[in-house]
């Protein structure tokens, strides 16, 4: 019996979702989303990731109120609600990818405000973040492309996208107008991303 078919023969027991995916793509995802969380412990919405399996996918989404990051993966199978863990929850998920070579399968099993990560006989549990997460519905619809003549961004941002693609990969970047999100084209391995990055204001 498969992860997905014994999470199902046990739902009355208060099993939310289960998920299994493969271990080098949820590390792709999970190591590029957390370069987009926000730092600060104190803010709990956004010093996280959001996960959601659906429709085929897992998405990772995390911002810091200047960037936003959205990446997907395929799944083997099964789904998972939306679920929000927590930045430091994130790096134990990418640090037992590390101690155990994330490969094959692995599963996402939510019971309640618990995510059990399980790789290899593996596992960690972690308690889901209650925070309002901002909602993102509609924000990469922006219209066309618009030339402008200067536009002012942080470049310390720039070197967090060669750690998502890699070195030799390019970043392709389009503006929609002043003082409008930056969109960031990303090319992953696995992994299919989406990002924009919000302008600076001149200094006078």
């Amino acid at each position: 019996m498969s992860t997905i078919e014994q999470t199902r023969a046990v739902e009355g027991a208060g099993v939310s979702y289960a998920l299994e995916v493969e271990g080098d793509s949820l590390r792709e995802l999970l190591e590029g989303a957390i370069t987009h969380a926000h730092k600060d412990k104190d803010l709990l919405a956004l010093n996280a990731v959001m996960l959601e399996g659906e429709g085929g996918y897992l998405t990772a989404r995390a911002t810091d109120r200047y960037r936003l990051i959205v990446g997907k993966i395929e799944v083997i199978e099964g789904e998972l609600s939306p679920s929000l863990i927590s930045l430091s929850d994130i790096k134990r998920i990418v640090a037992l990818s590390k101690d155990y070579k994330l490969s094959g399968k692995v599963s996402l099993n939510r019971i309640g405000d618990l995510l059990t990560v399980s790789v290899n006989g593996n596992s960690i549990t972690l308690t889901i973040v209650e925070a309002n997460y901002p909602p993102f519905n509609d924000i990469f619809d922006k219209g066309e492309v618009t030339a402008i003549d200067t536009i002012a961004f942080n470049p310390a941002f720039f070197s967090d996208y060669s750690k998502i693609v890699g070195k030799g990969v390019e970043v392709k970047v389009s503006f929609n107008g002043e003082n409008k999100p930056i969109t960031i084209g990303l090319i992953g391995d696995k992994v299919e991303w989406k990002a924009l990055l919000m302008p600076m204001r001149f200094k006078n």
